[in-house]
């Protein structure tokens, strides 16, 4: 019999797989579809409770020109 041991959901994925604080879309769905993106504040929450790392935190917000909780993240790779 094999084991199977999950693997750890990448960072992005990460962020994806809460509910998001500001519009309450659901774990696994984009907070917009087209194209696919999700709010900063879903990613602060993501962070907030150690499901990202701090590095890539500063590498999210530093793509940012306009810093909001209601700022769309969108081109991660997921």
């Amino acid at each position: 019999m094999t084991a199977t041991i999950p693997r750890p959901a990448t960072e992005p994925q990460a962020a994806r797989d809460r509910q998001c604080p500001l519009c309450d879309t659901p774990p696994g769905q984009p907070c917009q579809p087209k194209p696919a993106g999700d709010h900063l504040a879903r990613y602060l929450d993501a962070y907030t409770a150690g499901k990202l790392t701090r590095a890539y935190m500063a590498a999210v917000v530093g793509e940012l020109v306009v810093i909001t909780h209601g700022q769309i993240i969108s081109g991660c790779a997921r």
